[in-house]
C-alpha cells in the first residue's frame, strides 16, 4: 500500500527517519524470537524493519561506505537499488556476504532505496523470525535439514512452482481450495470473496511500472487456512484482503489458471516465522497454537 511518508536515512536508532511505526503484534505472532536447540552454522544475519506495510532489510553498505537499506520483495524476479549516477550496477555488503545489483530509477516509493527479489537469494535460504533474517548458503545444513534446528513444529507447506515463483495452496472461503502466490512485497493478501466479509474501505496499492489501482478493502468471514505436506492444517484467523484485482488488471491470457491471481502477502507471513529455501523450493512455517 502506497507510503504516506518517504523513509530516507531509515535507521532504528534514527529519530529523525519518517517511516510509519510497525504495526502492533498480531494475536498469534510470538513475542519473542525463536530458540534454536543447537548452535547455527555460520550464516549472515539481517536486521529486519517491518513497517506495517512492507519489510526493509537494513545494515546493507555501498563500496562507498553508504548505508543503505532494500525493501525485501518475494514478488519480484529482480533486484535493483535506486540512483541516478552514471554508474549501472553497485555491490553491496552485509557481513561476508556480497551482492551485485543493476541501477534502477524512479519505480520504487519514494524513500525506498533499493529492492531485494528472488534473484539475491537464489542458491541459500533464510529463516525469518519477526526482526532478523538468517540467511544461510543453500550447501548449508541449515538448508538441508531446518528441522533439526527448528524442532517438530517446522511445518513444510504444500506448494507449486512457476519458474522461480512459489505458490502455496490454501482454502478460503471453506471449501474453495486454490493456490497463493506468496509475496514479501504485498502488505496484504489478496483473496477471492464469497460474501459476508466485513468491509473495510478501500486501499490504493503500487503495481510493478508505477501504476496505482484502488481496491475494496475486507475482513474475511473465515478462516485462511494453508496445508503442510503432512496434512496438518494452519489456520489465520481474521484476515484483511484485498479485491478487485482481475485477469484483466494482469493482462493474463484468457487460458491462464485463475489461482496465480491470489497472493498471500504479510498480513499473513509476519505471524508465523518463515524458512524458505529458495534451491530446493521449499517452504515452511513454525506452527503456533492458535
Amino acid at each position: 500500500m502506497c507510503l504516506p511518508n518517504p523513509t530516507r536515512n531509515i535507521s532504528r536508532n534514527d529519530p529523525s527517519s519518517q517511516i510509519l511505526k510497525p504495526s502492533l503484534p498480531h494475536p498469534n505472532q510470538p513475542s519473542q524470537n525463536v530458540s534454536f536447540p543447537r548452535t547455527l552454522p555460520p550464516h549472515t544475519k539481517v536486521q529486519v524493519l517491518d513497517t506495517g506495510i512492507s519489510l526493509l532489510l537494513l545494515g546493507f553498505q555501498s563500496e562507498k561506505g553508504e548505508k543503505v537499506s532494500f525493501l525485501w520483495d518475494t514478488g519480484s524476479d529482480i533486484s535493483f537499488y535506486e540512483g541516478s549516477d552514471s554508474l549501472e550496477a553497485k555491490e553491496f555488503q552485509i557481513g561476508e556476504k556480497k551482492i551485485r545489483l543493476r541501477r534502477g530509477e524512479g519505480i520504487l516509493p519514494k524513500g525506498i532505496q533499493g529492492l531485494l527479489g528472488l534473484d539475491s537469494f537464489r542458491g541459500s535460504c533464510v529463516f525469518w523470525d519477526q526482526d532478523l533474517l538468517y540467511w544461510f548458503p543453500s550447501d548449508s545444513p541449515f538448508c538441508d535439514h531446518p528441522d533439526a534446528y527448528l524442532g517438530t513444529q517446522l511445518k513444510f507447506l504444500m506448494t507449486k512452482q512457476k519458474g522461480e515463483h512459489s505458490f502455496v495452496q490454501f482454502e478460503y472461503p471453506k471449501s474453495m481450495t486454490s493456490f497463493a502466490h506468496l509475496d514479501t512485497g504485498a502488505s496484504l493478501s489478496i483473496l477471492p470473496k464469497e460474501g459476508g466479509e466485513v468491509y473495510l474501505g478501500e486501499k490504493r496499492v503500487f503495481r510493478p511500472g508505477g501504476t496505482i489501482l484502488t481496491l475494496e478493502h475486507w475482513q474475511a468471514k473465515e478462516t485462511l487456512t494453508v496445508f503442510s505436506k503432512s496434512g496438518f492444517r494452519e489456520e489465520y484467523p481474521n484476515v484483511e484482503f484485498l479485491t478487485g484485482i482481475s485477469l484483466e488488471n494482469f493482462h493474463l491470457s484468457g487460458d491462464k489458471d485463475k489461482e496465480e491471481v491470489w497472493v498471500i502477502g504479510l498480513g499473513v507471513l509476519r505471524t508465523r516465522p518463515l524458512f524458505w529455501d529458495f534451491s530446493r523450493k521449499r517452504i515452511g512455517i513454525i506452527h503456533q497454537e492458535n
